[in-house]
This record gives structure tokens, C-alpha cells and sequence, in this order.
């Protein structure tokens, strides 16, 4: 029976190893030396001055960080809800992993859990948030895209490659970050 909840487990959880490489990493490392410019007057008109850059040109991913942080403030404004949500998700896949390995360390401890049965309760807690976690990234990933509108209207990048590359890394720093922690220890 154990044997089968870890395979049931570890299923969900290559997979989400394997997304968050292909859609997350693999993208920032790709554009890890890049250069971005943008005319920080035209972004202060578009988004305001919270996460304004504090130079017209830099590290394309610096830039993708700001304008992902600016897209999800407007959507905490626009969709109060949908952001809550998220972050709710967020907060689960931060504390059940830790929570689980506690209980599951405790409970061999005292001899209640096998060990066994230990390691697959706390893989099955592990895939339950990535599970959660990437089933719930599409309005994030929407809001940036919707501030991408903005983006473009408003000619803040002078280049479209510029753009377009701060358009695709802020989505990959989504897809990176949405994993549960834990999983930063293991895939950097």
C-alpha cells in the first residue's frame, strides 16, 4: 500500500520538477545576461512609481521582477478575490510540507508511523501543493498578460524584443515561483 502512495506521489511530483524547469528556469537562465532598456517616464505614467526601475536600462530580469510585482498589484486592485485566492494557495504550498515532515518525524519517533508510510504522507502532502499550486497560476499569469497590454501601449521599452522578453521572463518567474518552496532546495 505504501509502495503505491509514494507512486502516486512521485508522479505529480517529477511533473511539476519538469514544468517548473521547462517553463520557469530554463527561461530565466536563458535571459540571465540580458540587457532591457525602458523610458522610466513612459512606466511611471503606465504604472506609477511603486515599482519603478531605478535606471533606464539593466538586467532584463530585474525589469521582469518590477513589472510582474506592478501586474500583481493591480490585479490585489482589480480582482481582490481571484489575488486571495492565489495567495491562499501560496501560504498552503509555504506551510504543509514543513508541517507534514514535523508530524511524519514526530510520529516515527514515537513508533505510530512506520517509516514507510511516514516518507509517503509527507510525498503525498508534498504533491497535494504542488498539484494546487500550479492548477491555480492561470490568473496570475493573466494579470500579467493584461498588464503586457499596457506594456505595449504605453512604449515603455523602446525595443519590441525588449519587451517581448520582459513580457515572457516576468511569466517565467510566475511559473518558477509558483512551486511550494521546497522545491527551491532541491531545483535552483
Amino acid at each position: 500500500m505504501q509502495r503505491l502512495l509514494i507512486l502516486i506521489s512521485v508522479i505529480p511530483i517529477l511533473i511539476t520538477f519538469a514544468v517548473r524547469w521547462w517553463l520557469g528556469i530554463r527561461l530565466l537562465k536563458s535571459n540571465q545576461n540580458i540587457q532591457c532598456r525602458c523610458d522610466l517616464e513612459k512606466w511611471k505614467e503606465s504604472f506609477g512609481e511603486e515599482h519603478l526601475p531605478s535606471f533606464p536600462s539593466g538586467d532584463l530580469i530585474t525589469f521582469a521582477e518590477l513589472f510582474r510585482k506592478t501586474a500583481l498589484a493591480e490585479w490585489r486592485m482589480s480582482n481582490p478575490k481571484a489575488a486571495a485566492s492565489r495567495e491562499g494557495t501560496r501560504r498552503f504550498g509555504v506551510a504543509v510540507p514543513p508541517l507534514t515532515a514535523m508530524v511524519v518525524i514526530l510520529g516515527m519517533l514515537v513508533g505510530r508511523i512506520p517509516p514507510a508510510y511516514g516518507i509517503a504522507g509527507f510525498l503525498l502532502a508534498t504533491a497535494l501543493t504542488a498539484v494546487l499550486s500550479y492548477l491555480s497560476i492561470a490568473p496570475e499569469i493573466q494579470a500579467i498578460l493584461a498588464s503586457a497590454k499596457r506594456l505595449r501601449a504605453s512604449g515603455a521599452c523602446r525595443r519590441r524584443d525588449d519587451e517581448d522578453a520582459l513580457i515572457q521572463v516576468a511569466i517565467a518567474i510566475s511559473w518558477k515561483e509558483a512551486a511550494p518552496p521546497i522545491f527551491n532546495l532541491i531545483q535552483r
